[in-house]
């Protein structure tokens, strides 16, 4: 049995951040400097994979700075999720390089302590015992130079694109409607990462999950447990119509 929590951040350029910095070293370019960003939006999502390939999706969190009040609620949010579950893996999408570093500088600033999943010594094994995390990214990556975007993945993987349309940038809300958007898109995020995660569990020999039955089972479960927009409903809706489909005809061609 394989216990997961899939995590996705989202964080905005902090212009007093940059220009304090540029004091210092006015040459800094801008948008480039990961600690002039802060979070402003998290969202956790557990899912346990069995091994005959049983997909149990369990519970999804979120925390935005317009529901919990600033940075420092959103990452306590975060951090207590995975805090009280210990025992599973924290999954993200490039969270060595992007993730961590921003999770770490908020733990930093407000004095909180990173949970168990997320210390250091994760990921450099001689410096202390291997705590779970998972770098999808990392691990697509390889010892390559090239990286893998989330998107593509999924693409191989058969969804459509418009499944990820908007999916690179989320900018910071400045209405309830956007605040709404932003968290329904931190979710839908984190129930993408869950899908491109069973597929590659297959891979290692982990699981035997049909990596379209587990697309359509976490996308249906994601549109009828969560709070979305319509429109965001209504195109998970029809996506799941369209896999399920493809899904029976498979099965009817192999019978």
């Amino acid at each position: 049995m394989h216990k997961f929590t899939f995590y996705d951040l989202e964080s905005v350029w902090d212009e007093h951040l940059h220009e304090s910095y540029r004091a210092i070293d006015p040459a800094a370019q801008p948008h480039v400097r990961l600690a002039s960003k802060r979070i402003f939006a998290a969202a956790a999502f557990d899912l346990t994979l069995s091994e005959d390939g049983n997909i149990s999706c369990e519970r999804m969190s979120s925390w935005t700075q317009h529901d919990h009040g600033d940075e420092e609620a959103v990452v306590r949010g975060l951090f207590d999720h995975l805090r009280a579950n210990p025992d599973r893996v924290a999954a993200a999408f490039g969270s060595v390089a992007v993730d961590l570093p921003l999770l770490t500088l908020a733990a930093m600033e407000y004095g909180l302590t990173l949970p168990a999943q997320l210390l250091q010594r994760q990921h450099f094994p001689r410096s202390g015992p291997i705590r779970p995390h998972l770098d999808l990214g990392l691990s697509l990556k390889g010892s390559g130079k090239t990286w893998t975007h989330l998107s593509e993945v999924l693409i191989r993987l058969g969804l459509p694109s418009q499944l990820m349309e908007g999916k690179k940038r989320v900018d910071f809300p400045t209405d309830p409607a956007g605040w709404v958007a932003a968290r329904a898109h931190c979710e839908l995020d984190t129930a993408l990462l869950a899908i491109a995660t069973m597929a590659w569990q297959r891979t290692q020999g982990q699981c035997s999950v049909d990596p379209q039955i587990a697309s359509f089972v976490i996308l249906d479960w994601l549109r009828r447990n969560r709070p979305l927009p319509q429109a965001m409903q209504d195109k998970l809706a029809a996506i799941c119509l369209t896999v399920a489909d493809e899904i029976s005809s498979r099965l009817m061609r192999a019978a």
